[in-house]
């Protein structure tokens, strides 16, 4: 029993004042950026980690909008997620990307509607993940992946049995033209030809320059 001056305590016979306060003290020390949300956008709490990559302070932060802190287009993906949460009281998990003045970061962030008194949903908590180095690495993996596919399109190789003149030494290609070696080497590879004579040949062609 308690008297009208009592704040009351929850099962366990916690004060509530204490564990309020106990729960903003684990909000604001948190690594992950926590912040809660207004339905028109308005930050009604936000702790440091998601102030911080803004270069502000909570106290600065509090009280704006998604439109005072992201230009329109990131604004508009945000209230989109923002707007499903209050329509449909789901929990929405989504990839955000935030820009800083350091550079970009990405996050993962879970948007968790607050239910009131009526049932009806009067704000959003959202609880981001830093997944920067992450997504780093998924993006050097994709462009390696595409730089290793233009590569293997572009190796073209000789196999099989090639079918070459025994006196000119030319080959028959697929179409039964019968080319010059060199020119058919070229056309499926990336080799290239420099001309030049070896001493056996410059023998039998200059033979007063092998005295």
């Amino acid at each position: 029993m308690t008297d009208a001056g009592d704040p009351g305590s929850d099962a366990a016979g916690w004060p509530w004042p204490e564990q309020a306060e106990v729960m903003r003290t684990v909000l604001d020390a948190s690594t992950d950026p926590i912040f809660n949300i207004l339905e028109d956008g308005t930050y009604r709490y936000v702790n440091g980690a998601f102030s911080g990559p803004f270069g502000k302070t909570p106290p600065e932060i509090i009280g704006k909008q998604i439109w005072d802190l992201f230009d329109r287009a990131e604004a508009q993906k945000r209230m989109a997620v923002v707007g499903r949460a209050f329509a449909t009281g789901e929990t929405i998990v989504f990839d955000v990307r935030v820009p800083t003045g350091v550079g970009d970061r990405h996050y993962i962030t879970s948007v968790r509607p607050i239910l009131g008194a009526q049932g009806r949903v009067t704000s959003v908590v959202c609880i981001s993940k830093d997944i920067t180095e992450r997504k780093r690495v998924e993006l050097e993996r994709e462009k390696l992946i595409q730089e290793l596919q233009v590569a293997l399109a572009q190796v073209r190789t000789l196999s099989g049995l090639l079918p070459i003149c025994a006196h000119c030494n030319k080959i028959r290609d697929e179409q039964g033209s019968w080319t010059r070696i060199e020119s058919y080497i070229s056309a499926h590879t990336h080799a290239e030809f420099s001309h030049g004579i070896c001493p056996d040949c410059a023998r039998g062609a200059f033979p007063e320059m092998s005295d």
